[in-house]
């Protein structure tokens, strides 16, 4: 800016400032013509025209809200700590006195009699051995499932349309064959059911092979599956004794006949012993190798003295008492 003008400017500041009419505010308000008021409207307040304090501080109010709610969980977390403290305090000497309660009867169990501890472990070690073997019968047993579903699946492949004689004649046995081993299953499975059982009821075997039906999986096991003349049911329910295969021949006894006849098969000859074994095919193949005593039949493996006028009869089964 050069002086001249800054001189304008200076000459322009000092000049004398006009003094406005008296009534230029009035005229002022009257000549401005503002609307008619909203009789049902009410004024806005500072706060809502500008959209509410809540929502100028709710960044702020919700974070403050979530950690005041924290604070009272661990507060109240706190207080439970400490009751169940006090709690634990209290019950302590109650739980030492249960302890030596525990304590005493083992005490007075180390001073029984020499006797006692010793039929005990006799006790102790023919349950192992029983166990033993049930683990055995029950290997033996998946053993025969396994050669089971082989022999199946060898029938279930396709057949030519026209075979030979002989190999008909070979397809005849080896369905045998699966059926004399399913048969050997079922006998299993039922010799593996009465032991269970037994254990259950004083070593004493059940009066008909209803009341074992528990240890029993399905009621097909007491059909032979070369028996074309019954049917299994598909349950319990349904299940008479015509639709068994097998004869049950050692209802009430017990295993201390081991080679006592529990299940005899009258198609293939197979036979379950009381002492768990399964005999295939001994009583068509050997029937002399069977005698009966007071009504009951056993198994030895050896020829009966047919020279003797008490000999056993056409069948091997009609043995007189001895």
């Amino acid at each position: 800016m050069n002086t001249s003008e800054d001189k304008i400017e200076q000459t322009l500041r000092s000049a004398p400032r006009p003094t406005p009419p008296k009534d230029l505010k009035q005229q002022l308000l009257d000549e401005l013509q503002l609307p008619p008021p909203n009789r049902n409207s009410s004024p806005l307040r500072p706060a809502e025209a500008s959209g509410g304090w809540l929502r100028r501080w709710w960044p702020a109010l919700v974070p403050a809200s979530v950690s005041l709610a924290c604070a009272g969980v661990v507060a109240l977390q706190q207080v439970q700590i400490q009751d169940v403290k006090k709690t634990l305090q209290a019950l302590a000497p109650a739980a030492n006195q249960a302890q030596s309660l525990l304590a005493a009867p083992a005490t007075q169990n180390q001073t029984v009699s020499t006797g006692t501890d010793s039929s005990e472990e006799q006790e102790l070690a023919r349950l192992r051995d029983e166990a033993a073997r049930l683990r055995a019968d029950v290997s033996k047993l998946e053993q025969l499932q396994t050669e089971n579903v082989q022999l199946r699946a060898q029938l279930a492949q396709p057949v030519a349309p026209s075979i030979s004689p002989e190999d008909a004649e070979a397809l005849a046995q080896a369905k045998e064959r699966a059926q004399a081993t399913e048969c050997v299953n079922h006998l299993k499975q039922l010799g593996l059911a009465v032991k269970v059982w037994a254990l259950d009821n004083q070593d004493t075997y059940p009066q008909h092979v209803l009341e074992m039906t528990n240890e029993m999986a399905t009621p097909k096991i007491l059909v032979c599956p070369a028996d074309t003349a019954r049917q299994a049911p598909a349950d319990w329910a349904g299940w008479t004794t015509a639709n068994m295969s097998y004869e049950f021949l050692a209802a009430g006894g017990n295993d201390t006949e081991p080679q006592r006849v529990l299940f005899r098969c009258p198609i293939h000859g197979n036979i379950t012993l009381c002492d768990g074994s399964v005999q295939r095919g001994v009583a068509k193949t050997h029937p002399e190798f069977f005698v009966q005593r007071d009504g009951k039949l056993y198994y030895e493996s050896r020829p009966a003295d047919t020279s003797s006028p008490n000999s056993p009869g056409a069948n091997g089964f009609d043995t007189p008492n001895r």
